[in-house]
């Protein structure tokens, strides 16, 4: 075949994205392969051909793409840094950890590559690896500024040494005043759960106070939005999607107040059933947004586009299921628009003692803006009313079936719970040692769900009743 000239090459990717513009994935695709098959070096045709796939739930193919390109341009730092984080971004870990293995192993990688790498190997649960990598990112002169390591530090092991060079490390960077608010807050949350593993309570409420101030005092709350939010919702009908239930595709979603358990929940299913873990998918709620924002919402043909969309987002490209898990706690706010969509989902709404639910959101760093109200106790309450108000609706209104799980009965009795939740959504069970479907933890829960369930997580505002008497407020 004729070598094709740069300037072909260039006026078949500019119609390739022009495809793409108007939403022909099948044309931009064809030709953005036709490019990478004849330049595998053409870096912006061959992340826009990974964005063309992950547009349509092919997320492995997508990830393979991008790993590919990083192999043809000898995995240079910056590109590798890009792609890994697209893999991530994809839960596609494995292949994040291949970019950043091959990467690290070619001459000096800088230390922002280090800490992706380390968030790659904790969101897997390969906290030593982890470790290694925030380590040797600090060593190299990590961005601690914007890089947070020193938060993802300290939720890679259970600390039993307060001589610990780690916390002298968080305490000396919470403290320093060249850093921002923001930044030293991250480290305080590090610090306090160090404090917490010590069992110096006490001092971890105070840590903890300082950096939720820190916080609430460069992202601020509006409760009157979030009240009008729930309103909102409230009165709201969506138009069911044009399809029958379909019995080959059975979303599960797993919702409640952040830090109720439902990543919890989501491991333990999908570790005991056929059950397909997608993480906190984020699908609902953009596909809600969307509708509500365009004025969609009782469009019957807007809901059964969105309802194709969901379901080629959530069944990918990775070996095939029947029930997918969706473990976003927040889809909660958006269950109206899954029951039009899918008549055949179920809902597993987890339910914690408020006082742990409160102390746990108050204790963690939260990357989202989604998550500015757990910075102070007001408006934690105020979300939880929010949440509580929301849910009696949905049970009042909604036909999809709503199981209510409490925290404290699965972490007592969790073959017993785990039983309840098969026949409620159907799904059979098999050997937990089999295998481990579960995704990725990329949200607060990631040391928790990868330890053996223990019991100390039940009651643990007992410790901290003293110290922060708001708690009480949640009984």
């Amino acid at each position: 075949m004729p070598e094709v000239s740069a300037v072909s090459i260039e006026a078949q990717f500019a119609a390739a994205r022009a495809a793409w513009q108007r939403n022909d994935v099948v044309r931009a695709e064809t030709l953005l392969r036709g490019i990478n098959a004849r330049d595998t070096r053409h870096e912006d045709a061959a992340l826009l051909l990974a964005e063309v796939l992950r547009s349509q739930g092919r997320l492995s193919a997508a990830s393979q793409v991008v790993l590919e390109l990083c192999r043809a341009k000898g995995f240079e730092a910056e590109l590798s840094l890009r792609g890994a984080r697209f893999a991530q971004q994809c839960d596609r870990h494995p292949i994040a950890a291949q970019i950043c293995a091959e990467a690290l192993a070619r001459g000096t990688p800088p230390p922002a590559l280090r800490v992706m790498a380390g968030h790659i190997a904790r969101e897997s649960g390969d906290f030593e690896t982890a470790r290694a990598h925030y380590l040797a990112a600090l060593d190299a002169g990590a961005d601690l500024e914007h890089s947070h390591v020193l938060g993802a530090l300290a939720n890679t092991k259970r600390y039993t040494d307060p001589s610990d060079p780690d916390v002298a490390r968080l305490t000396r960077h919470f403290h320093d005043a060249a850093f921002s608010p923001r930044s030293r807050a991250a480290a305080g949350f590090g610090l306090a759960k160090v404090q917490n593993d010590l069992g110096d309570y006490a001092e971890a409420a105070r840590t903890l106070r300082e950096a939720n101030a820190m916080v609430r005092g460069v992202q601020p709350w509006d409760r009157s939005t979030w009240r009008a939010f729930v309103a909102a919702r409230m009165a709201e009908r969506a138009a069911p999607a044009w399809s029958a239930a379909a019995p080959d595709f059975v979303p599960v979603f797993i919702v409640g107040l952040p830090r109720s358990g439902t990543t919890l929940t989501a491991t333990l299913l999908s570790r005991s059933s056929p059950a397909r873990d997608r993480g906190e998918l984020r699908a609902l709620r953009f596909i809600g947004e969307q509708l509500i924002g365009g004025a969609h919402l009782g469009n019957a043909s807007a809901l059964t586009e969105a309802m194709r969309l969901y379901r080629v987002l959530a069944v990918q490209d990775d070996a095939p299921a029947t029930w997918y898990i969706d473990q976003d706690p927040l889809n909660f706010r958006w269950l109206h628009v899954a029951a039009a969509m899918f008549p055949q989902a179920r809902v597993i709404h987890l339910r914690r003692d408020r006082r742990d639910t409160a102390l746990s959101l108050w204790s963690q760093d939260f990357a989202h803006p989604d998550m500015a109200f757990a910075y102070g106790f007001d408006d934690i309450a105020d979300y939880a009313q929010g949440h509580d108000a929301l849910m009696r609706h949905w049970r009042q209104t909604l036909r999809i079936p709503i199981h209510e799980l409490d925290y404290e009965a699965l972490v007592a009795e969790p073959e017993r719970t785990l039983a309840a939740l098969r026949d409620f959504i159907g799904v059979p069970a098999i050997d937990a040692d089999a295998r481990d479907e579960s995704a990725p933890v990329q949200s607060a829960s990631v040391w928790q769900a990868r330890q053996p369930i223990y019991k100390t997580s039940v009651g643990r505002w007992r410790h901290y009743a003293a110290y922060v008497p708001e708690l009480e407020r949640f009984g």
